[in-house]
């Protein structure tokens, strides 16, 4: 029972030290942190508009060939749905399988086609967050930012618009291009 009480009054000895400790060394008032939106960054600066539009481009001449693989599929189905009940056992069978054989075809397009663009995406985008990367340095130096965060990051609950940059970078960006 003795020990329990020496640690009872250890603890506020221990929180007080704590305090103390963590006070001296807390962020003080003359810290400056902002926010950035990159998304949005990515979808309104010049560079990220005509990367967008590109990726747009590619995306819907992908989709197209896709969608009409896909009629072709439909056709060839309700084709052997239809002509089913006329044709032999093997006639059927062979028919099924080549139907199966399409589908997989193009499921596999399907994954190169979203492969591709995934690629096409960091390709394209990658030069822009690296120069977008420098801009938010330089912003944050020549303001005297202790700290900038993903607006969007898991974790950031809330942050105040004042601190927000986003529009800033966005101007910063297109100027120096």
């Amino acid at each position: 029972m003795k020990k329990w009480t020496e640690t009872n009054r250890l603890i506020p000895l221990f929180v007080c030290l704590l305090f103390f400790v963590f006070a001296g060394t807390g962020v003080e008032a003359a810290e400056k942190v902002a926010v950035i939106n990159m998304q949005k960054v990515l979808r309104n600066c010049e560079a990220g508009k005509k990367a967008m539009k590109s990726l747009n481009e590619k995306f819907d001449a992908l989709q197209a060939k896709l969608k009409r693989k896909q009629e072709q599929l439909k056709a060839f189905k309700a084709d052997l749905e239809k002509k089913a009940p006329l044709l032999s056992e093997e006639a059927r069978l062979e028919k099924e399988r080549e139907y199966k054989r399409m589908l997989r075809e193009f499921k596999g397009q399907s994954d190169d086609a979203q492969f591709e663009m995934r690629q096409l995406e960091t390709k394209v985008m990658e030069p822009i967050l690296k120069d977008l990367e420098a801009v938010v340095n330089k912003i944050g130096r020549e303001r005297g930012y202790t700290l900038i965060l993903e607006k969007n990051m898991p974790g950031l609950y809330y942050s105040s618009p004042s601190i927000d940059i986003t529009e800033e970078v966005i101007r910063e960006y297109d100027k120096g291009r």
